[in-house]
């Protein structure tokens, strides 16, 4: 494989005499550039690990928007890269479809599979993005984003509700039917805002 040259080359031989050459190029999936885009606005450093040469690293790089990219990598070397950023205390997302990308996703603190992608990576992730767009990535953080929310929003519901209601409570002011049903009004209160985040984004 030539490293100057920005597509990755196979060559066909018989007898040590090349019979055909070819040159073959990954096309971008949809959605790429979209999702780059906003991991960037969202201080989401992005780094694109590839087995592929520093030409076609740097070529596909430029064309989605990614500055931090690594050539040239082993599966080895894609889960070696991994720890050392846990290592340094970052939490790692991986987002990968093959088999080559199987050992990384397994060190990842979140791993993302293609749905198109090998069984080994599908069974190693802990999301599947069934419609194998990148769009899909970018609606998995913006939902975990929105869960984690309202997780603290209902958190503070119910801190807030009880606060209120269980001094009132013990202090005699209300009976028992009338403490157990705004209970059950704290609970409809928490579930109420949660439906929310089904909301259009």
């Amino acid at each position: 494989c030539n490293p100057n040259t920005p597509y990755t080359l196979y060559h066909f031989a018989v007898d040590s005499e090349v019979i055909v050459s070819f040159e073959l190029e990954d096309s971008i999936k949809k959605g790429a550039k979209e999702t780059i885009e906003y991991l960037t606005q969202t201080d989401t450093k992005v780094v694109m690990a590839t087995g592929d040469n520093q030409a076609v690293a740097t070529r596909v790089a430029k064309e989605i928007g990614i500055d931090n990219f690594k050539s040239e990598m082993t599966p080895i070397d894609k889960a070696d890269y991994i720890d050392s950023l846990k290592e340094q205390g970052r939490v790692v997302v991986m987002v990968g479809d093959g088999v080559n990308d199987a050992l990384a996703l397994s060190k990842a603190d979140v791993a993302i599979a293609m749905g198109k992608g090998a069984d080994v990576a599908l069974a190693i992730s802990d999301v599947v993005i069934l419609n194998d767009s990148l769009r899909g990535i970018k609606d998995s953080f913006v939902i975990s984003r929105r869960t984690y929310k309202f997780i603290k929003q209902n958190l503070g519901l119910s801190l807030v509700y009880n606060l209120i209601t269980i001094p009132v409570a013990i202090a005699g002011f209300v009976i028992p039917l009338v403490a157990a049903l705004s209970m059950s009004l704290s609970s409809l209160l928490v579930v109420g805002n949660s439906i929310r985040i089904k909301e259009k984004y």
